[in-house]
């Protein structure tokens, strides 16, 4: 279902980008040419992955959508272009000074992204680190197209088409740019009451944070009116429940397992995990060896117990062996009679309820000893394990992700100063998703915990751009005072910004259409990710300038 849902939402993905583009400038072919660059990126990253043996797993197949949302970036070019032949009136002269212009922050923020995506190269779950690899490649593809592909399309458009389109782009007239000339303005009229606001939203989103529950469950990866959810809710409703779990007894001893002690022991820990509300059934020998005591006494109910000697149980299960498939005698004692399983019926596909039959298990064996040990095992556990290493994973892949970041901005603004301002809105707009999901009770899932690594190298984008941008604009314009090149930067670089988020958050609204909740959240995901992060950049950032200026500019306030 995954696979069939990435072959429908790929190109409606594209489509969308391709409509919104076309209203965003009224221009069909460079919003093709657009679209050329992300196919372009796509075709030849898939064919290299295909091409070196790796076979398409579901990580793997959303790849197409994550490198068309990430050739968005190159509005900024788009963005840039438009504004510089306004100025200059000559085609060349605007593509050269364009790219003069964005040319740094555009480089730098595929680094930044490609970094973000290329940290999953150090995880342990081995598709996870085919799609890191797979979009980082792709992604430094987008940059090379960027750079060349995109900038020769320019000379094919008429001079009269971009001048009709450059009429708009007007820093002081255009709709959007006077709105976030407006919303940068409030940052920098009240720098401290807007850092203020955002610090209280801050430890909010850190309780939100602290409320989070990590979980994994695959089966509420489908809508609850699904054939799937539906029939799985039934089935725990009649029966003692579909998501099974093993606990297996272990001595060191043959035969040890049809001793009374080992019997009645096996039976206790049964008792024990019948009350826990997630199991709805445990099943093991000592309910074959009851089964057959009482049925050889007439179905005596007195004799549904564990018989008093070794010998009897012996001779119980040999009988039962001759009568019945070897098969239903393996799937609960090996033949050395070593081993022990015990089935376990739970009611949820929650990881956290193999955790608990875990944690009751280590319980009853420290109130009760026993020279036998037990391990867990089974598709319960699978999934136990599986969300532990993904979250483990995705922890150790945040932390990379966050110095890689925070030393590509060092690297390109050539100071920790500018470095650590560009970082607050970036943590913000994480910090506050994440708070978000901790509130509303969303468990921290697959899902939730990938997209931790990778929201970092992509929401970090916005704040390179104004950076740059600003930096740029003030070398350029010595006379002019903060307060103006801030508010330059929010309606001519800002523009691009709000186009890329709104271009960005488009191609990932598509998934929030999907009937599976995985492409759901991450479609929610990356919406409010990157709205949410142009929207911190726009009016945080000039606020966070504003504020620390003194500190940030040699030789004093400018």
């Amino acid at each position: 279902d995954m696979f069939k849902l990435m072959a429908v939402f790929a190109p409606i993905a594209g489509m969308v980008m391709l409509l919104v583009r076309f209203l965003m400038f009224k221009d069909l072919f460079l919003s093709i040419t657009l679209m050329m660059d992300a196919m372009i990126s796509i075709v030849w990253s898939m064919g290299l992955l295909i091409g070196l043996g790796f076979p398409i797993h579901i990580m793997s197949s959303m790849a197409p959508v994550f490198m068309m949302a990430i050739a968005t970036d190159s509005m900024h070019i788009f963005n840039e272009f438009y504004f510089r032949f306004r100025e200059k009136k000559d085609k060349r002269a605007a593509i050269i000074a364009t790219m003069n212009a964005v040319s740094r922050p555009v480089r730098n923020t595929a680094l930044a992204t490609a970094a973000g995506f290329g940290v999953l190269l150090f995880m342990n779950i081995i598709p996870v680190k085919v799609f890191g690899g797979l979009v980082a490649f792709g992604t430094i593809v987008l940059r090379l197209l960027s750079f060349s592909f995109i900038p020769a399309m320019f000379t094919f458009v008429k001079d009269e088409k971009i001048e009709k389109i450059s009429r708009s782009e007007d820093v002081e007239a255009g709709g959007m740019s006077s709105f976030l000339k407006k919303l940068a303005g409030l940052g920098i009229r009240k720098p401290a009451t807007t850092v203020l606001v955002g610090l209280v939203l801050f430890v909010t989103a850190i309780i939100g944070i602290s409320k989070t529950v990590v979980n994994n469950n695959l089966v509420e990866w489908f809508k609850k009116s699904s054939d799937v959810r539906v029939a799985d809710t039934v089935m725990n409703d009649a029966l003692g429940g579909t998501s099974l779990g093993y606990i297996v007894a272990i001595s060191d001893k043959d035969d040890y397992i049809k001793t009374p002690e080992a019997m009645r022991y096996i039976e206790g820990l049964q008792r024990r995990l019948e009350k826990l509300a997630v199991v709805g059934k445990t099943t093991s020998v000592v309910d074959y060896v009851k089964r057959i005591n009482r049925v050889l006494h007439n179905d005596n109910p007195k004799y549904d117990a564990v018989p008093e000697n070794k010998e009897m149980i012996g001779q119980y299960l040999f009988l039962f062996a001759m009568s019945a498939k070897p098969s239903d005698l393996d799937n609960v004692v090996d033949y050395p009679f070593r081993k022990a399983n015990i089935w376990v019926q739970l009611k949820t596909w929650d990881a956290k309820a193999m955790e608990s039959v875990i944690q009751t298990v280590n319980e009853y064996r420290k109130d009760n000893p026993t020279p036998m040990e037990f391990k867990p095992a089974g598709i319960a556990y699978f999934n136990l394990v599986w969300n532990h290493e993904v979250l483990w994973d995705m922890v150790k892949g945040l932390i990379l992700a966050l110095i890689a970041v925070f030393a590509i901005l060092a690297y390109d603004f050539r100071s920790v100063k500018w470095a650590l301002i560009g970082y607050i809105p970036l943590l913000f707009t994480i910090l506050l998703i994440y708070g978000v999901v901790g509130f509303v009770g969303k468990d921290f899932d697959m899902p939730i915990s990938v997209m931790s690594c990778l929201s970092l190298g992509m929401a970090v984008d916005f704040a390179i751009h104004f950076v740059s941008r600003l930096r740029q604009r003030m070398k350029e314009t010595p006379g002019e005072s903060l307060t103006d090149a801030l508010l330059w930067t929010a309606a001519r670089p800002g523009k691009g910004i709000m186009r890329n988020a709104i271009l960005f958050a488009a191609a990932f609204a598509v998934m929030l259409f999907a009937p599976l909740t995985p492409y759901i959240t991450v479609g929610a995901f990356i919406v409010s990710m990157m709205l949410l992060s142009a929207l911190m950049t726009i009016l945080y950032l000039p606020a966070l300038i504003t504020l620390t200026q003194g500190w940030l500019f040699k030789g004093g306030v400018r």
